[in-house]
Parts: structure tokens; C-alpha cells; sequence
């Protein structure tokens, strides 16, 4: 039996295509067997291909270092939040939301702010303050896109498989003129801002990983609108605050051992926040995350009662 080992770079319509690691394409199908155990082969994934009547299949695929379920990717090394100061304006809450998500999986999180105004600059300072690498880029001219291209070349040289880096946000952010920077003549399509809706239109409808020059892969994702948190994981309520990185060095510091961090007496985190050490808006937003993970768990518990 002919076996191949490569990653899948794309996945449309129950067919997959994969890559090998000698750089063959194969388009192949996947086994019964994984819709028997709920499981999804998905773009990132590393697969063992076989052939069946010169059709190839996907046999199995390695267990994941992570995985996000919307967009559906694998083994990720890192994720950039792109973030548009306008048309769509941003909304912090999401944001904050995505971060709980990639920090709960331990996947390293960049930010990269396609469009430069005063509330975006406001972005910018609260995200780098709470320690996240942030990059701003013009999609117009391309200035600041070689920084970030610099900052995931480092990452590449750093992995210990093939890199895997992806694009996220907001429907009309600038995810695929980013792409457009990052991966010269790549030339993919784009569209612009609904001006009645105020929002972008969905151009990329699927997660295809692209070579990227410094080693690797890159992959442009599906816009979205909303993001509920329990649905990407079982991220338990007393592990948002261990998401919120700038907490750490206050979460030790409260006056009762199991502190929430959600208002109560003594609350170092809390304090800090009146205090402006940590951003207002995020520990708003922390606050917010917390109770809406708590009450999934519920939801959950009471399902299986």
C-alpha cells in the first residue's frame, strides 16, 4: 500500500487537499471512520493519505497541539487578531473574547490594525499594554505590513514543524489585503465596505493555508460578526482570569483566597483596574466573559442531569 504523510491546506465540500512533505498535491477524501468518532479533518491538520482505486484518502490524522472550531484550524504557532478602526468599527468585546479563546489554547496572539485613526492608536496602546505584540499596517501602501512579515519569519524560524500562522477577525477587517502584503502577488480578491450597513462583505468563505516566504504557512479565515466563547472549547470559569495576562501580577495579591475578580471586597485585579493599571475597558470585558462562560457551564451541567 502506498502511504503519504503531508498537512492539509484546504478543505471544501467533504474534499481535502494535502500537501506533502516532499510538495505533492493530493485531493483526497476522508474515512467513514472519522464521522463515526464526530471527528473533522481540517486545514493545519498533519494526515497519513492512503490510495483506494487511485483515489486518495485521508486514513488518519495526528493528534492536534490545538484546534479552533470556528474557523476550523489545527496545530496552529500563532494567530493575528486584525482589527479595523472603522467600517466595521471595532468592538473590544469581541476582541477581548478572542483573546480568552487563543490564550486558553496556548496559541500565541498578535494584533495587527489595518487602519490608522485616533480610536484605532487607543486599540493599539491598550493591547500592547496588556502585552500582546501589536503591528499597525496601511493595506493602501503596505507600510508596516514588513514588520509584521519580520515578527512571523521569527516565529517560522522558531517551530519545530512547518509554521502555520492564520489571519482572524471581523468580516470587512482587512484579512485579505493583509494577505495581499504578506504574500506578494498573491493578488486575492477583496471587497469593499457595505457603506449601508457599515460592514464588510464576506469575500473568503473558506481556510486555505498559502506558502508564506519566511517558511511555512499562512491562511486567510472567514470573517465573522459574533464570537460566544463556550462554543470554541470548555474554558472553565476560574481559568478566564489565567487568560487575561495582565491580571498575573495582581491575582496573587487579593485579600481572599478564590477571589473571582468580578467586584468583590479586596480585590487586587479589581483595584488595579480603578487604578488604571489595567485597562478599564478589559476588565469590564473580563467581567462580562466570566459570567457568560459561567453560565454555559450551567447550561451544560443542567443538559446532563
Amino acid at each position: 500500500m502506498c502511504v503519504r504523510r503531508g498537512r492539509i491546506v484546504l478543505s471544501v465540500g467533504g474534499l481535502y487537499t494535502v500537501k506533502t512533505f516532499d510538495g505533492e498535491i493530493i485531493t483526497c477524501r476522508a474515512r467513514g471512520l472519522f464521522r463515526l468518532k464526530n471527528i473533522s479533518p481540517c486545514a493545519g491538520d498533519f494526515a497519513t493519505v492512503s490510495f483506494e482505486n487511485a483515489e486518495g484518502v485521508i486514513r488518519d490524522i495526528d493528534e492536534r497541539r490545538n484546534e479552533l472550531v470556528r474557523p476550523p484550524l489545527a496545530n496552529l504557532d500563532a494567530a493575528v487578531i486584525v482589527v479595523s478602526s472603522c467600517e466595521p468599527n471595532p468592538n473590544a468585546l469581541i476582541l477581548d473574547k478572542l483573546t480568552v479563546i487563543l490564550e486558553s489554547k496556548k496559541i500565541e496572539t498578535a494584533f495587527a490594525f489595518t487602519k490608522i485613526d485616533k480610536k484605532e492608536a487607543a486599540l493599539f496602546d491598550v493591547y500592547q499594554k496588556a502585552g500582546f505584540s501589536c503591528f499597525s499596517v496601511d493595506n493602501e501602501t503596505g507600510a508596516g505590513a514588513n514588520k509584521l512579515a519580520d515578527f512571523l519569519i521569527a516565529r517560522a524560524a522558531d517551530a519545530r514543524d512547518d509554521a502555520f500562522f492564520a489571519l482572524i477577525g471581523n468580516t470587512g477587517a482587512g484579512k485579505t489585503s493583509l494577505l495581499n502584503r504578506l504574500i506578494p502577488d498573491l493578488n486575492r480578491p477583496t471587497a469593499e465596505i457595505s457603506k449601508k450597513l457599515g460592514r464588510g462583505r464576506h469575500t473568503t468563505r473558506t481556510v486555505e493555508l498559502h506558502d508564506f516566504r519566511g517558511g511555512g504557512y499562512i491562511a486567510d479565515t472567514p470573517g465573522f460578526s459574533s464570537v460566544r466563547t463556550g462554543f470554541y472549547g470548555d474554558i472553565k470559569p476560574g481559568e478566564t482570569a489565567e487568560c487575561f495576562r495582565e491580571f498575573s501580577p495582581f491575582s496573587g495579591r487579593c485579600e481572599y483566597a478564590g477571589c473571582a475578580h468580578t467586584g468583590e471586597s479586596g480585590c487586587a485585579v479589581g483595584l488595579a483596574a480603578e487604578k488604571g493599571v489595567i485597562a478599564p475597558g478589559r476588565y469590564e470585558n473580563y467581567k462580562r466573559i466570566y459570567e457568560e462562560i459561567k453560565e454555559e457551564h450551567g447550561r451544560a451541567r443542567s443538559a446532563k442531569r
